[in-house]
């Protein structure tokens, strides 16, 4: 992966590299030191049915790069800045983890919102479906997020 190309275009050469002739790549076939460019700038999301009834969402972040954490402010924890993401309801990031569940495909996505420090954070980010098993089920959803604060 060269160092010159966007976070975007590395998760998905990378991704593109693991899947092969599959619909997409198994979770335990991601490893973090294989990225350790930009891992601080990922996510890892579980795709799970029962988390619906414990959160309204079935999503629920297993990872977050400290770059990510940063980008919400530095007041809030690792845990804070999940349970921001995804509610009371981020409905445009939830849209996109829906377009992932449903087509199988990466998607790209590109906004701003303000932090918690009332800064204006512009954000580029890419995400793309990983399996649990062999199944053409999505169980997994891995992304990468560059920002800048204004």
């Amino acid at each position: 992966m060269s160092g010159e190309q966007r976070i975007n275009e590395k998760l998905l050469s990378y991704w593109e590299e693991k899947k092969g002739s599959r619909l997409f790549p198994l979770e335990s076939e991601i490893n973090p030191d294989e990225l350790e460019q930009v891992w601080d700038s990922c996510f890892l999301v579980s795709v799970d049915a029962a988390h619906v009834a414990m959160n309204g969402s079935p999503y629920h972040y297993i990872y977050l790069g400290q770059s990510l954490v940063d980008a919400y402010g530095d007041d809030l924890g690792n845990r804070q800045v999940c349970e921001q993401l995804i509610y009371p309801g981020n409905m445009s990031l939830i849209h996109h983890f829906d377009e992932i569940v449903t087509t199988k495909q990466p998607a790209n996505d590109e906004s701003e919102f303000k932090n918690i420090n009332n800064m204006l954070i512009k954000y580029r980010s890419c995400m793309m479906p990983l399996g649990k098993d062999n199944s053409d089920e999505v169980a997994y959803i891995i992304g990468g997020m560059k920002w800048k604060a204004f």
